[in-house]
């Protein structure tokens, strides 16, 4: 792995029920929100996934919080670290308000 998470691509790593959950949480936000990304192509799926933790991160709704908490607690610790890093999620511990 490279020696910065944010270059690296982390999408490689995530696990079966990570993708699960990461998958409920799109459709959720797509569905309600009318919101959608592409977490599925390479870099720009890095991206992507930075923009919808961001964004999910934000919402007021109860199933999108709790999509978002099992899809962070059911990454690896390579995703985790990436999400702590480049996203909102590792700004005042948001997960734990």
């Amino acid at each position: 792995m490279r020696s910065s998470i944010g270059r690296s691509r982390v999408l490689p790593h995530i696990t079966h029920t990570g993708e699960f959950h990461l998958e409920r949480l799109t459709n959720l936000l797509k569905g309600r929100y009318s919101k959608a990304f592409d977490t599925v192509s390479g870099d720009s799926g890095d991206e992507a996934l930075r923009d919808l933790i961001s964004y999910a991160a934000r919402i007021q709704d109860q199933d999108v919080q709790r999509e978002l908490l099992l899809f962070y607690l059911n990454c690896s610790p390579v995703i985790q670290e990436f999400l702590r890093s480049q996203t909102t999620l590792g700004d005042d511990n948001l997960l734990f308000r």
